[in-house]
């Protein structure tokens, strides 16, 4: 059962026609069955079929059945109240950029993995998911830092091997 509280859910109207079926009887109070020398019962004065005040929107008239529903205000879904924010785009496609750099200087896996993190933040912005986004263009960032880390590592290490093997094939010459 929706609630009128939901706005998402209560489409407004009930199961009968504006009014309700017939109205109180005789001698009742509007709106429903109370109890004796009450206000009415659950429903509002019209009964359940919308009417003067049914059940459906507060403050406003029943939509009719499978009418979209009136705009409640604020954003709509998905997009926060301030749209997009580009600058979030832009560092994205940045670091997207550095870490595919990285990937074919380096040769790093975690550069990879930083990409598309980096990506995936960018569709996320796109989707209007800004708290998404920002986690994962952090983790991008951080992936693609690593893998600049250990290209500089393995690129050191590999650099005094060979400096080691030139040196050893020299001292063998003489």
């Amino acid at each position: 059962m929706t609630s009128a509280a939901d706005p998402i859910l209560a489409q407004g109207g009930g199961y009968g026609p504006p009014g309700g079926y017939g109205g109180p009887p005789p001698g009742a109070p509007p709106g429903g069955y109370g109890p004796p020398g009450g206000p009415g019962g659950y429903g509002p004065p019209g009964g359940y079929g919308g009417g003067a005040g049914g059940y459906g929107p507060p403050g406003g008239p029943v939509p009719p059945y499978g009418a979209p529903l009136p705009p409640q205000g604020g954003a709509p879904f998905g997009q926060p109240a301030g749209g997009p924010r580009p600058d979030l785009k832009k560092q994205a496609t940045t670091w997207l950029i550095v870490s595919i750099a990285l990937f074919v200087v380096c040769g790093c896996c975690f550069s990879l993995s930083g990409t598309a993190f980096c990506y995936m933040a960018m569709q996320a912005v796109d989707a209007g998911n800004i708290e998404d986004a920002q986690s994962k263009l952090k983790w991008g960032k951080i992936l693609t830092l690593a893998g600049f880390g250990v290209g500089v590592i393995v690129s050191v290490i590999l650099f005094a091997i060979y400096a080691a093997e030139i040196l050893a094939a020299i001292g063998s010459v003489h």
